[in-house]
């Protein structure tokens, strides 16, 4: 054992778990942001932050462990930012302030890859190499901050009603996850576009436009069921 790794033992505190919690997520995600998800792996995690891997099984069960739980803090940056987001400007009364309250929504979304990143693999690889225990933590907190994350979207009067806020955000989330890989390909896929001249679509672009549709469509949705 390295006396690296033997400094790297010494925390004992919640306090000092969740820093060195906070350490690994931080690592992963640089590792992420030089490559991909095929470059993240425990050895590579366990390199970065300075210590074994024997050592970070102590936090951590599987690399999709450790991607799930960024995921998740990449939802309570996106929830604190929506926090910080100016009222006046998720103006819900005409369409151009729904146009407007999109383009807001989608530079804030642009700004946090990992939720574009990491829920394009959440169904089909993060969620499925995790323990039972941790995935239900997760799901239970995914709960809890969709739950505040639309009354504030109510509060801030983009919505009438939690159920519509609430599934708009589960939409959101579903088109992201197909979104981010379709907008961000890897170079073989680059290239292929390139030379076939298909098209590859702004990700802030695109998540303008689907807020707007959507924005929209709930916007005359309820002037129906008012008016009937």
């Amino acid at each position: 054992m390295t006396e690296e790794d033997r400094t790297y033992q010494r925390a004992r505190t919640r306090e000092q778990k969740s820093q060195r919690l906070d350490g690994i997520l931080d690592a992963t995600r640089s590792i992420l942001d030089e490559g991909s998800y095929h470059d993240v792996t425990l050895s590579a995690i366990a390199e970065r932050v300075g210590c074994s891997r024997a050592n970070l099984s102590h936090y951590v069960g599987s690399k999709e462990e450790i991607l799930l739980l960024l995921y998740i803090r990449s939802l309570r940056e996106i929830l604190e930012a929506m926090k910080e987001i100016d009222p006046g400007s998720l103006d819900a009364s005409s369409i151009t302030g729904l146009e407007a309250a999109s383009d807001t929504l989608a530079a804030m979304l642009a700004s946090h890859r990992d939720f574009g990143r990491l829920g394009a693999l959440l169904t089909s690889i993060i969620e499925t190499n995790v323990r039972l225990e941790c995935l239900v933590e997760c799901k239970r907190e995914i709960i809890g901050m969709m739950a505040d994350g639309s009354s504030l979207l109510v509060e801030r009067g983009l919505f009438d009603e939690l159920a519509d806020s609430t599934r708009f955000l589960m939409d959101l989330s579903d088109y992201v996850a197909g979104l981010y890989p379709a907008t961000h390909p890897l170079p073989i896929q680059r290239a292929a576009c390139k030379e076939t001249g298909y098209p590859i679509l702004s990700y802030e672009e695109s998540l303008r436009d689907f807020l707007t549709v959507q924005l929209v469509g709930y916007k005359v949705l309820k002037e129906k069921r008012d008016d009937s």
